[in-house]
């Protein structure tokens, strides 16, 4: 019994785009697996590579596509298709999903004169439905994790899917079995073979006769250690050794061509073992035993960031889809959202910060530029609109102006979603602290304009930067009393129990315009007691350039008694509003500094101003090890809260954004 072993290298990080890290990986892993592969010829190798990486060496190392070539033609590797940007294919529209696929595969046939007949996935991420676009593309066999296939089915011969009148065929990727540099050869040819048969006992005779395959995928880490500490050179050494009938390196068209018998199987949604332990509990592996398989979409319901990144992902997508008029910008436009379906924006798959928003903002960067484009395809009209914009079964509020996006949830109230046109990225793409990571849990969901109501003791509490409470309107759902599309105009409103004994109400307007917002809030005490209290309003601004070595980024100007200041912001204002400076303040500017964009916050009173930066750790994806993934400027404005029963009180913020290379406004006194 001879086994097909066939050994795969995975592509670079897609976010991976700059010249001097592509670089470093071709000298140190490509240059040398290349020499290797050239000096011994019978040992065979498959290559995938992203559409930015191959399109690098392409323009840089022509050398290195020649030997490629070469090798192609020699039987010796193989180059697997699949999306230009590593995408997700499940949360793709059909058309992104071939657009992608064929993208990679003409720059493939382009560069080495042959077209991939298979191909490599993000994640092993799988559904049934991508049978049928993989078919039309083309491809003949997928790499999938072993994991997603049934365990009562034999995963050393090939598997045969069929869906609708179109079949492809499935080489499980055997992760289980990728050896380590001080493993003897024996010892792996060994494991090979037992698993093999072990895999046989349960299949039928006529099953069994099929060709036994066995496919490993390495990561750049890994086989650059087996390169260096001489493993694979002594596996071809033993491998071409005329008495070895157990094992043959091959490449995975070669097994697909000469194989006969295929194993019939039906795989359900699911992903590889490696990350779906990830999407059982937030932020922990953990390993399931369920009979039902883990999906991308459980990922994205545990990970709101990844969730909202979705949900904005496919209004791009819909936009583009309905676009019409300039076929060329409509292209860029398609173009730059497929940059943005990257998969380790959704999920994280190398090293780095689980979940890093480095990547979500990358993409959130790419789909500002997506719509710019479509904006200038068609006559833009700034709108206000309402509809289930995330499928939470809650109408959100979309405002589309000249300037931003922005996206009103019903709850808390806030601004969840904030793009400038600017292409500057989600600012209120926010973590929340969690108690494993940050001492302490948020209780609630972060973003722009956040209401909170406070007893003194626990405002006291939230200045020191502390959980405190949840500040009972954070956590709550808001209706709508009055929305006018054409005044681009939105009511909310909300009643909660304050202190548990004590109704309380607040009407909220938003007021869209091209420049920024104008938020009114009208607080009444609907109780039969005095309420005392503090009002406080919460805006998050996360970093959207995050940097873990220089992470502040926001510069704070304010203006108290007619005069402006700056304030330092490296620390929390804990000592400023000790001392009472915040304690009046008329406005204030905070301004990006790396992308030259500052917002204004205008009350119609004086106010107090608190704020503070926070830095959210989260585990690397391979070490487990606690790393900052995210940071976030939170300034919150509050005010003094003395009602009688009955009465009112109405505060209003004028909320304005503006290009700091412009001429500055000045804050009105």
């Amino acid at each position: 019994m001879s086994v097909h072993i066939c050994f795969g290298v995975k592509s670079s990080m897609i976010d991976s785009f700059q010249s001097d890290v592509l670089e470093k990986e071709y000298q140190n892993i490509y240059k040398p697996v290349a020499k290797f592969l050239y000096s011994h010829p019978a040992f065979c190798l498959s290559f995938s590579f992203n559409g930015p990486q191959f399109e690098f060496y392409r323009r840089k190392h022509p050398e290195f596509i020649e030997i490629l070539q070469m090798l192609i033609g020699r039987k010796q590797i193989e180059i697997l298709g699949g999306g230009f940007y590593d995408p997700v294919f499940p949360l793709l529209f059909p058309r992104d999903r071939t657009g992608q696929i064929e993208l990679l595969s003409s720059s493939i046939r382009e560069a080495v004169g042959k077209r991939p007949r298979g191909l490599s996935m993000c994640a092993s991420i799988w559904e049934s439905s991508l049978l049928s676009c993989f078919s039309t593309c083309g491809m003949e066999f997928v790499m999938l994790d072993e994991t997603l296939v049934p365990p009562e089915k034999n995963t050393c011969i090939p598997l045969i899917m069929s869906d609708k009148g179109k079949s492809i065929i499935i080489l499980p990727v055997e992760n289980s079995l990728k050896p380590q540099p001080n493993v003897q050869i024996s010892g792996f040819i060994d494991a090979v073979t037992a698993k093999v048969q072990k895999s046989q006992r349960n299949s039928e005779p006529h099953i069994q006769s099929g060709e036994k395959v066995i496919s490993i995928q390495f990561s750049h880490k890994e086989l650059k250690k087996l390169l260096e500490s001489g493993w694979l050179e002594n596996l071809s050494t033993v491998i071409s050794d005329e008495k070895n009938e157990k094992c043959i390196l091959s490449i995975p068209s070669n097994v697909v061509k000469n194989s006969v018998v295929f194993q019939p199987v039906f795989i359900p949604a699911g992903m590889s073992g490696e990350i779906a332990q990830w999407a059982i509990k937030p932020y922990k592996a953990v390993k399931t035993t369920s009979y039902f398989p883990v999906t991308i979409y459980d990922f994205l319901q545990l990970y709101p960031q990844s969730r909202a990144l979705y949900d904005r992902m496919m209004y791009v997508s819909m936009l583009v889809n309905q676009s019409h008029g300039d076929k060329i910008r409509k292209k860029v436009a398609r173009d730059k959202l497929w940059e943005a379906q990257n998969g380790n924006s959704f999920i994280c798959t190398a090293e780095g910060a689980f979940v890093n928003s480095s990547f979500r903002q990358n993409s959130y960067k790419n789909l500002v530029e997506a719509e710019k484009i479509v904006r200038e395809c068609n006559e833009f009209e700034e709108s206000v609109s309402c509809f289930d914009y995330n499928g939470d079964g809650l109408n959100e509020y979309i405002i589309r102006m000249q300037n931003y996006f922005a996206a009103v949830n019903l709850l808390g109230g806030a601004i969840r979603e904030f793009d400038l046109m600017q292409a500057s990225g989600n600012y209120a793409d926010n973590l929340s602290r969690v108690q494993e990571f940050e001492n302490c849990n948020d209780n609630y969901e972060r973003g722009l304009f956040v209401d909170h109501i406070f007893t003194d003791e626990e405002f006291s509490e939230y200045l020191l930067n502390k959980p405190t409470g949840n500040g009972v309107f954070s956590k709550m759902i808001y209706t709508e009393s009055k929305f006018s599309a054409q005044h681009k105009e939105i009511q909310l409103s909300v009643c909660a129990l304050f202190k548990n004994r004590q109704n309380v109400s607040l009407r909220k307007k938003i007021l869209a315009s091209s420049s920024g917002l104008t938020i009114q809030y009208i607080l009444k005490n609907e109780s039969s007691r005095q309420l005392k209290a503090k009002f406080a309003v919460e805006s998050s601004f996360a970093q959207t350039n995050f940097n873990a070595q220089d992470f502040n980024a926001y510069r704070l100007e304010i203006l108290t008694d007619g005069q402006k200041q700056e304030i330092d912001t490296k620390s929390s204002s804990k000592a400023l509003n000790a001392s009472g400076k915040l304690a009046n303040v008329e406005g204030f500017q905070l301004t990006d500094t790396d992308n030259s964009i500052s917002f204004m916050f205008e009350p119609n009173e004086q106010c107090g101003l608190s704020f503070f930066p926070i830095v959210f750790n989260r585990p690397e994806y391979t070490t487990g090890e606690n790393v900052p993934a995210s940071m976030t400027f939170a300034n919150t404005l509050f005010w003094d809260i003395n009602l009688e029963p009955g009465m009112e009180m109405e505060k209003t913020i004028n909320f304005s954004i503006f290009n700091m290379h412009k001429k500055r406004r000045t804050v009105k006194k």
